[in-house]
């Protein structure tokens, strides 16, 4: 029977939320691992089982290619960086919430190793089945749009906040926001989502959009705890990375 229970934030007090993050980061420093896979680097909390932060970069030769070699019948499994945490097959079972990839396989489809990447647990984290089948698979297909046009986009996607615990044999905690922050270097601009990571996800609209979830840098800087300059995130987790170019 899967274990699921109300997590200890409310979703009437942000600032409640943001305090608790804060200090949670500061107090529990090793517990967020950075995994660097060939396309994306997840900064992964071995206490929750999940990414706080995944970021990669985005070009057209990740997906864009005449036949994708990504293997038929490749699963959600294990990152051999980090097996001890995230063995977590067992633990989505029979739950409401979907495996969510923040990195698409859909944009790693030109290379079978960082295809197969795509689907280690360091690359996913639960959303309610909704939501990852309208709109956050709509903004991969905004990311990749973006990609083609521009050559190159840097993008940044984390998780906030604790609305429920999953697992059969983890607890997997269900953040209560997700976010993603699309940069694109040539023109200095950032496009940012949030999203309430609510289930059952209610859409507020019946034709909901994604500029219905976009937010500026600002709030998603507040949320998270992070800081953003030219293209590179900076929080007390976050180890430098070079800006794109």
């Amino acid at each position: 029977m899967v274990y699921m229970q109300k997590g200890i934030l409310k979703r009437s007090s942000r600032l409640a939320m943001l305090l608790f993050i804060a200090l949670s980061f500061k107090s529990n420093a090793q517990d967020i691992v950075k995994i660097r896979n060939q396309n994306f680097t997840s900064y992964f909390s071995k206490s929750q089982h999940l990414p706080v932060l995944v970021v990669y970069t985005l070009t057209p030769e990740l997906f864009n290619c005449s036949k994708q070699k990504g293997e038929n019948g490749v699963h959600l499994d294990t990152d051999p960086q980090l097996p001890e945490y995230s063995a977590l097959a067992d633990d989505y079972t029979s739950t409401q919430f979907d495996h969510a990839q923040m990195m698409s396989p859909s944009e790693n489809t030109c290379d079978k190793d960082a295809y197969r990447e795509s689907y280690f647990y360091t690359n996913v984290m639960p959303m309610p089945k909704d939501l990852y089948k309208s709109m956050w698979e709509k903004l991969h297909e905004k990311e990749k749009i973006k990609a083609k046009k521009f050559k190159k986009i840097k993008v940044f996607c984390g998780t906030v906040g604790r609305n429920w615990v999953i697992g059969q044999t983890n607890n997997i905690i269900v953040p209560e926001y997700c976010w993603k922050v699309i940069y694109i270097p040539s023109t200095d601009e950032y496009l940012c989502y949030e999203f309430h990571n609510i289930a059952p996800y209610n859409n507020p609209n019946v034709d909901d959009k994604l500029e219905l979830h976009k937010v500026d840098i600002n709030t998603i800087e507040s949320l998270a705890g992070v800081h953003f300059v030219n293209g590179i995130i900076s929080a007390s987790y976050v180890t430098p990375t070079p800006p794109a170019q």
